[in-house]
């Protein structure tokens, strides 16, 4: 017989055996059986993965048959691991006009906002915007509206306000956007920006083709580069945005590019504008009727590529700080600056020397991204070129985290390349260290956003 002390030792023995066992039984669960048994656990590894996880990148196919956006799951190395293919609802173009590239042929055809839950895309085969609702690689498309022009190209964000600039028809229309994605035009924000045919001489700041919308930093002004053509000389429309999200027409400005085509750029947080030019081809150009103007000759050597930098007014003038700061490569398209603003990094889509392989080196990759030191003031000095894998490099983004550099090089021919995304490490002097070609991707990507 055992008395009443013994009976509670017991008991308190085999109580504490049975926790010691549960304790066992406990670790050797599988975390996701964990996260099954019960809400708080399932929280703890999606916090967990989520953590372990760079964030996402997304691309479109602009397939003429239905556009999609593609996503990739950013690894915390840099490294992209391609994710679901997810359908606009519009669709693509296969040869954009006037020069009938098979890609979307401007700067910032994709676009995120609402610290990246929100993502907008161009359709510029069926004149479209579409609005998504981003949650990683879960994309719930949101709404779908007109441009309000010809062939979208580029589009911006700042606040709830979403700009975009249709080419064909040089026009601007501006959208105000609610949290959950849904767009609605804002009253008398569509304005007529050069016409592509203009009547008579073009004036000395006529521009013409469209590249690239953005806003200033404060959100006060709206910008766009416009190629030279059919004239020769360049242009940068800055327009006065205001409260209510519309435009004040009294307050725009044409103001001559240093360079007859602008193409990319981005705002230093001082509010120095940054640009990227992709030089000009010397030659006769033939204008069919009825048509839009096509260079008859096209001597790919002589597109030399620089990148320029300007302050901007308070009410829209521009003014040159660095002039044409050779790229060392022709046609210097896309800009983008690290998280600091220290560097800048343009792509030569032309590639850089003619030895390099049929048609003078384009297609190559080789000297195919060139990076820029931004001094005080908006100063630039060139650093140095980068070699790309084969292909004509175009978009490109930094990481949220300053840390990589992604650049989009889709199959432009010639010649046959397979297109992919490049992926590099930012150091902190501006070099950049090659970590991964990203995966086959259709030959038409077009387009980069990164969150």
């Amino acid at each position: 017989m055992t008395g009443p002390g013994q009976s509670v030792r017991a008991s308190r023995l085999v109580r504490r055996i049975l926790l010691l066992l549960a304790a066992v039984v406990l670790a050797a669960v599988p975390a996701t059986a964990q996260a099954k048994a019960g809400g708080k656990h399932h929280h703890a590894v999606r916090h967990w993965f989520h953590g372990n996880r760079g964030g996402d990148l997304y691309t479109t196919t602009n397939n003429p048959s239905g556009n999609a956006v593609i996503v990739f799951h950013r690894n915390r190395d840099g490294t992209l691991t391609q994710g679901p293919t997810v359908p606009t609802g519009g669709t693509g173009i296969a040869a954009q006009p006037p020069f009938t590239f098979p890609i979307v042929d401007s700067s910032g055809s994709m676009a995120l906002a609402g610290d990246g839950r929100l993502l907008f895309v161009v359709n510029d085969g069926d004149n479209t915007i579409t609005s998504f609702q981003a949650d990683g690689d879960h994309l719930r498309r949101a709404d779908r509206v007109s441009s309000g022009g010809v062939l979208p190209i580029s589009l911006t964000t700042h606040g709830h306000l979403l700009y975009v600039v249709n080419e064909q028809s040089s026009t601007v229309e501006g959208f105000y956007f609610s949290d959950d994605g849904r767009l609605w035009p804002i009253p008398g924000s569509e304005t007529l920006i050069s016409p592509l045919f203009p009547s008579g001489p073009a004036p000395p700041n006529a521009g013409g083709v469209a590249a690239q919308i953005g806003f200033s930093p404060d959100g006060h002004q709206l910008v766009v580069t416009e190629r030279g053509v059919p004239s020769t000389v360049g242009a940068i429309d800055t327009f006065a945005v205001n409260r209510d999200g519309s435009l004040t027409l009294e307050q725009a400005d044409r103001t001559a590019s240093v360079d007859p085509n602008p193409f990319g750029f981005a705002f230093t947080r001082s509010g120095t504008l940054l640009v990227s030019n992709v030089g000009q081809v010397n030659g006769t150009y033939a204008y069919p009727a009825g048509s839009l103007p096509i260079p008859e000759i096209l001597d790919p050597t002589e597109f030399t590529g620089s990148a320029s930098s300007y302050t901007l007014s308070s009410t829209g003038t521009l003014t040159p700080v660095s002039t044409e700061v050779t790229s060392g490569g022709r046609g210097a398209c896309w800009l983008v600056l690290s998280k600091d603003g220290s560097f800048a990094f343009v792509t030569n889509t032309l590639s850089t020397a003619p030895s390099l392989g049929p048609p003078n080196g384009i297609g190559t990759g080789a000297g195919g991204l060139t990076t820029y030191r931004v001094g005080s003031g908006g100063t630039l000095t060139r650093l140095g070129q980068t070699d790309l894998g084969p292909g004509s490099p175009t978009d490109e983004e930094v990481s949220p985290d300053g840390r990589f550099l992604y650049v989009s090089v889709p199959n432009v021919p010639p010649p046959p390349a397979t297109s992919h995304i490049d992926v590099f490490a930012i150091n902190g002097d501006g070099s950049l260290t090659p970590i991964t070609q990203g995966a086959t991707l259709p030959e038409l990507i077009s387009g980069l956003a990164v969150n």
